[in-house]
């Protein structure tokens, strides 16, 4: 069983340790006005993280996808960074598209793992890949546009649910 002492060993109360980590996020986020190729080099560790969180889904529920893609590719709406594809239905779909969701923990699990006993640039270093997952566990466009069949689907049976009790 935990206790919070020991949670808040692992995560000191101080903010000047979360500094680091929000930086690294304002400045991947502000590095797309520099050109695309600064975003992609800023964004990697998440990069590859986003798009084998879904391979590694699509993988385990026989959705024979395709090896992940992570060169940068224009597209009508801008850039994307990474790309996964795969065959499933709408069932399926839903936790492979928001698989990345699942880096979120990651984040947390590298941050109390590797930033919090770094020093010096090494601490730095762990905060972009904190910052990095965080940022990548956010679900693309294209991620919530094939969840969102399931996920009305979902919200339907939910509704009637709580209608029907």
């Amino acid at each position: 069983m935990h206790n919070v002492g020991m949670i808040r060993d692992v995560f000191p109360e101080s903010p000047e340790f979360y500094v680091p980590v929000i930086v690294a996020l304002v400045l991947m986020r502000a590095s797309h006005r520099l050109g695309m190729w600064p975003y992609a080099m800023l964004a990697l560790p998440g990069t590859i993280a986003h798009e084998f969180a879904h391979y590694a889904t699509a993988l385990v529920l026989g959705a024979s996808p395709s090896f992940p893609t992570l060169l940068p590719q224009r597209t009508a709406h801008g850039w994307r960074l990474g790309s996964v594809t795969f065959r499933a239905g709408f069932v399926r779909a839903l936790p492979i598209a928001l698989a990345p969701i699942a880096l979120l923990p990651l984040a947390i699990w590298w941050m109390a793992t590797f930033m919090a006993p770094a020093t010096g640039w090494v601490h730095y270093l762990h905060a972009w890949i904190v910052a990095a997952l965080v940022s990548a566990s956010l679900p693309s466009s294209a991620d919530f546009k094939l969840a969102l069949p399931a996920l009305a689907v979902i919200a339907v049976v939910a509704l009637a649910y709580a209608y029907l009790t």
